[in-house]
């Protein structure tokens, strides 16, 4: 595509440079240009893309997109917000694929990867060809706009026919997902988090809200069991959205384990899944398939068949009387009906380890420590992902919310498994939360290898050779 073309209709101005270059990519990582692509310069949080023009330059470049640039020997196009133009030419070098394929967007604090998970199974169970995008397929839980389009049109080239991803208030934000058509836009909840970059839950509030609109969308699932999912709904309502508003109460709901069962649309319903959270993001799912153009009996078959999600509730054994769950709960939400859930299904006692991460909203640690010490039996405070804090500093300011109960401090998360394993008798629960599906530990700078699973299994195993268990 020429320059020209590219920038059509965009507010900006082009440089005296009289050259109208092809246009191959839209690359905004100078680590990445070749010949071919134009380098748009973003700012973000601890770098400036204007700072590397000239490496790419020197790279290949053939045009620049920037906010202020001069001097340079290729054409530069000048517009006041480089991140707000982006999308759009992000969108058009790739021939705009959201308007070509079914796009879903899932937003909310928790539950987001796991509603797509769950949509996908329910869609290929029915034969339908589907991709994901999000926290377990991307180092970002929504890319940035070149990355997200040029994921679009590869899964469009690939013959997909719906792609399910998750929208993070960051990515609403930065308008990662301006010019992206969304088939169908969808709510799970809103809770504290992410405050280290919004400032106020207000602001996150509002930062979720902008996906339902009818720029994004025509229509949407919303959950309205909380003041924000109502809020939300006539938000999208008074747009001219076709909203469909769902609840989890008075579902006749029975949990177990590895399961639960529940009434839906005049069908009883069972999962092979636990967890309240499960019940919710499987609900929502099937609302979402509903939406999509699904009969009842088409969704159900992949209601039964649900995969157990990494890190997601998931159930471990750890001997023939003491279980484990593995849950990405980083929430004092999540946490708090995690643990709720727990108590419905455990005889004993629940052995809670868990931390939490670090550079990250530091106002929800206290919350995070009330919740688990009303939860839990015995908790194992630990690490989590402390990037560049101290750990200790973080596992204080989760004590300072906390109340006396049984309590064991240990840094160490692997040795904090190990003292869950070793306190665990019959009847008891141990939950490992915070982590998930992650497979690293961030500590200063480096990333670790540690899967809690992994390091679970290997504690078991021990334990079972020394003939402790």
């Amino acid at each position: 595509m020429l320059l020209s073309d590219l920038i059509a209709d965009i507010e900006g101005v082009l440089d005296a440079n009289q050259i109208d270059p092809e246009i191959n990519r839209v690359i905004h990582d100078s680590r990445e240009v070749v010949e071919g692509d134009i380098f748009c310069c973003l700012r973000g949080e601890n770098t400036d893309g204007h700072q590397y023009i000239q490496e790419a330059i020197d790279s290949g470049a053939s045009a620049i997109l920037a906010e202020e640039a001069s001097g340079f020997n290729i054409p530069t196009f000048l517009v006041g917000n480089v991140r707000t133009v982006l999308p759009r030419v992000a969108s058009r070098i790739v021939g705009n694929p959201s308007k070509e394929i079914s796009v879903v967007g899932i937003t909310g604090t928790n539950g987001k990867t796991s509603v797509v998970s769950m949509l996908a199974e329910i869609l290929r169970t029915h034969g339908i060809s589907t991709a994901t995008i999000g926290t377990l397929t991307g180092l970002l839980t929504t890319p940035e706009s070149p990355e997200l389009q040029r994921e679009l049109r590869k899964y469009c080239s690939d013959g997909v026919e719906v792609v399910a991803m998750e929208v993070s208030s960051h990515s609403l934000v930065q308008k990662r997902v301006d010019e992206t058509y969304f088939s169908t836009v969808a709510f799970t909840n809103l809770s504290h988090d992410h405050l280290d970059f919004h400032g106020k839950m207000e602001s996150y509030y509002q930062a979720k809200g902008l996906l339902f609109s009818r720029k994004f969308s025509e229509k949407a699932v919303i959950a309205t069991d909380s003041e924000y999912g109502r809020s939300y709904f006539e938000k999208a309502s008074s747009t001219g959205m076709e909203v469909e508003a769902f609840s989890i109460k008075n579902r006749n709901v029975v949990f177990e384990q590895k399961s639960s069962s529940f009434d839906w649309r005049g069908e009883r319903v069972t999962i092979p899944l636990g967890g309240p959270f499960a019940l919710a993001n499987a609900l929502l799912s099937a609302e979402i398939a509903i939406q999509l153009g699904l009969g009842i009996q088409d969704i159900i078959p992949g209601l039964n068949s649900l995969n157990v999600i990494r890190g997601r509730f998931e159930s471990v054994p750890v001997t023939q009387e003491v279980s484990a769950i593995i849950d990405y709960a980083h929430t004092p939400s999540a946490l708090a009906e995690l643990l709720e859930g727990c108590r419905k299904i455990v005889n004993g006692r629940i052995i809670l380890v868990f931390g939490c991460g670090g550079d990250r909203d530091s106002e929800k640690r206290p919350l995070m420590g009330e919740v688990a010490s009303m939860g839990a039996d015995v908790n194992i405070l630990t690490s989590d992902n402390p990037r560049g804090e101290d750990a200790e500093k973080i596992i204080n300011e989760i004590l300072s919310g906390m109340v006396v109960k049984p309590l064991i401090v240990e840094v160490d998360r692997k040795t904090a498994i190990e003292e869950a394993v070793n306190e665990a008798e019959s009847g008891d629960l141990i939950v490992i939360a915070g982590r998930g599906h992650e497979e690293y530990q961030e500590i200063q700078g480096k990333a670790i290898p540690f899967s809690d699973r992994a390091v679970l299994l290997d504690v078991i195993s021990k334990a079972s050779s020394l003939g402790e268990r």
